[in-house]
């Protein structure tokens, strides 16, 4: 007869106690899991030193970043990540001493709004032993209320995705970007769709359709918003320097280059996204080596021997046909399959007059504030626009608002106006209509200082998005030697 020891019913007593202990926490970490995990919100929990302790999958869909990402970083290491949010609840709480919860708003992923709460958490002793932060995609909630709406006969489904959409484009910078076309509509909805995928976009129409501008939205809207966009007209650089410009080079590559070597535009792009304008242009030897980027993701400078990883995203564009250049051997054809694995074609404004009648509006507005002659325009005036071919696209048209804005007076913009505007066009004059009596408002400033403001505003603005005066000229028309004489008339700065 086995005799038991002492303390041994004690002891599987306490067994049981503990396994019924642990199955309760296991069961209540189960249902805590559960929670996160089902939260449509994002749920994040931060140390009171700032570290990212834990998160939900919601938090990590909303922000655009894994888990592994974000544990054991701290606060400010995150707010120095390219493309995060400088502004912190989180830090808020921590510099209050945890005495309140903060809230703010934050743009994630290219542009869409998030709302942040941060929530001290204390222990007993009232000491603060985390803080919880709820997040909020705004964006989505918004485009669910639409949805919404919708489903209760206010709002139609095209209506409600293109509201969607041109919230989009404003949330990404993009506001003075029009469109209303069922065509455009199409084209940022497939934008927004792949902005996201590394993949290679090519995108092609006429000169001044909005090539540049989709690009920039493909760019803020895709997770490598925070990275540089590197814009790059490769008709402008001369094409001695396409490689050393677009690839760099290593010390003493060649006769008269850097002894410390450069690095070229694909570099500078590093973890963002190079524009490379009118690809068309690209001598073959340089189509060669693009190819061979594409393809490894592996970058050699000019008169280098080692390769280099390269992280960046190319968006391609022409006026151009590419297969006809291909057919004729003016283009590798091997180059436009590879550039082509998204291709856009962007109509002219002529072909959709909805845009043009928008833009129209959208210029008139825009211009007139900015050059202290608000005027509006009568219909009539608007349809002999869109009924105007418009072989420079919104280009021309921003010249044509604009030269109307500069005739003077307040009075509405007629179609006598746009009809002047576009008979002095056609016969080479370039003027502007006058006003009635054929003398300028004294409402306005007089002509030649408005229109030197507005050549003034153009040049800086190119100075601002092109690497050379040559590119300047390239994209102005003119001559090179003219664009260097005015930017020293309006005492501009280069960069050469």
């Amino acid at each position: 007869m086995d005799v038991p020891l002492p303390g041994a019913a004690d002891a599987d007593g306490r067994g049981d106690d503990q396994q019924s202990l642990q199955r309760a926490l296991d069961s209540k970490q189960a249902l805590l899991d559960a929670v996160m995990g089902s939260s449509y919100d994002g749920i994040c929990l931060v140390s009171p030193d700032g570290t990212f302790l834990e998160m939900n999958g919601a938090f990590e869909r909303i922000t655009g970043l894994a888990r592994q990402d974000w544990i054991g970083r701290g606060i400010a290491e995150m707010r120095a990540t390219p493309g995060m949010a400088r502004t912190s609840a989180a830090l808020q709480v921590l510099k209050g001493n945890g005495t309140a919860p903060a809230t703010t708003l934050v743009n994630v992923r290219g542009g869409e709004l998030i709302l942040v709460t941060a929530n001290p958490h204390h222990g007993l002793g009232g000491e603060l032993e985390s803080i919880i932060l709820n997040v909020r995609n705004i964006t989505q909630l918004n485009f669910l209320k639409r949805q919404l709406e919708r489903a209760r006969g206010e709002e139609s489904t095209a209506e409600l995705e293109a509201s969607h959409l041109r919230e989009r484009v404003e949330e990404a910078g993009l506001g003075s970007f029009v469109f209303s076309s069922p065509v455009m509509t199409r084209i940022v909805a497939t934008v927004s769709q792949i902005a996201d995928f590394d993949l290679t976009v090519l995108i092609e129409g006429e000169t001044g359709v909005g090539k540049g501008v989709l690009a920039k939205l493909l760019h803020r809207l895709g997770r490598r918003a925070g990275g540089p966009f590197v814009e790059v007209n490769c008709g402008a650089i001369p094409e001695s320097l396409v490689e050393s410009e677009l690839f760099g080079y290593e010390p003493g590559a060649f006769t008269g280059s850097s002894r410390a070597g450069k690095r070229g535009l694909f570099e500078a792009a590093d973890g963002g996204t190079i524009f490379l304008d009118e690809i068309g242009e690209l001598p073959k030897s340089s189509q060669a080596k693009l190819l061979k980027i594409l393809d490894d993701r592996v970058l050699t400078r000019v008169g280098g021997t080692g390769g280099r990883p390269l992280n960046v995203r190319v968006i391609a564009a022409t006026n151009r046909r590419l297969r006809d250049l291909a057919r004729q051997g003016a283009f590798r054809a091997d180059l436009l399959y590879r550039l082509e694995t998204i291709p856009i074609l962007v109509p002219p404004l002529r072909e959709r007059r909805e845009d043009l009648r928008a833009l129209a509006h959208a210029f008139v507005a825009q211009y007139g504030r900015e050059l202290g002659c608000e005027r509006p325009i009568g219909s009539e005036a608007v349809q002999r626009l869109v009924n105007h071919p418009l072989p420079g696209n919104a280009r021309e048209l921003k010249n044509i608002v604009v030269r109307l804005l500069l005739a003077g007076g307040d009075r509405e913009i007629g179609l006598e106006d746009v009809a002047a505007v576009l008979d002095d066009d056609a016969g080479g004059r370039g003027g502007a209509p006058r006003p009635e009596g054929g003398q300028a408002d004294d409402s306005c400033k007089p002509m030649k200082a408005r229109l030197e403001e507005v050549e003034r505003g153009i040049l800086a603005e190119s100075l601002r998005e092109c690497r050379s005066t040559y590119e300047i000229a390239e994209r102005l028309g003119i001559n090179q030697s003219s664009v260097v004489r005015k930017i020293k008339k309006y005492r501009l700065r280069a960069r050469g």
